[in-house]
């Protein structure tokens, strides 16, 4: 069996809102599927009652869980370069992990990762990559392991982030610096 992995990035816009977009590879790292999402904006009411959990909110229970709902195919995992997004594990079935990865210059600085302010996650050891899951996941080092030994040496798993970065950016001129 080849390997499917879901890559989720989230990127928030001060003025803008929240964009997400869904990249899904082969074993290769070429894609299989790609989705994003229109900006979301949390209404008054939500920051206020969700306060410093909106990003998680937004992030994982709204965008990824309707990305990937809207995929064709089921990945192994999905891989998030955004903490908040370890929220989808509320509301999916789906393993999620955070996979740390050095911060590139933003091409607009008006845009963030929203972080996680309410997850307790636990840490697998990767020799490669710094990797968390939330503390309630069934989503194994074995099984992390499995995954790296089944894709292409070349394929680095940090890589797609920028291309899902970069989609939202040409999918939503609005993001792009002035």
């Amino acid at each position: 069996m080849t390997a499917t992995i879901g890559f989720l990035s989230v990127r928030h816009h001060m003025e803008h809102g929240y964009f997400g977009g869904y990249l899904l590879v082969n074993y290769v790292a070429r894609p299989l599927e790609f989705h994003c999402t229109m900006p979301v904006k949390p209404s008054r009411a939500q920051e206020l009652l969700y306060g410093p959990t909106i990003d998680d909110f937004v992030c994982g229970e709204q965008i990824a869980k309707a990305l990937t709902m809207k995929a064709k195919l089921t990945p192994q995992v999905v891989l998030t370069d955004c903490s908040a997004v370890l929220a989808l594990s509320l509301v999916s079935k789906l393993p999620v992990a955070y996979l740390a990865t050095s911060p590139d210059a933003e091409k607009c600085e008006q845009m963030r990762i929203p972080v996680s302010m309410g997850h307790c996650v636990k840490h697998l050891d990767a020799p490669e990559y710094r990797v968390d899951v939330p503390e309630q996941s069934d989503f194994t080092q074995q099984e992390f392991a499995e995954l790296v030994q089944g894709i292409a040496p070349s394929f680095d798993l940090a890589e797609p982030f920028q291309r899902i970065v970069e989609a939202l950016y040409e999918a939503h001129p609005v993001t792009r610096a002035a």
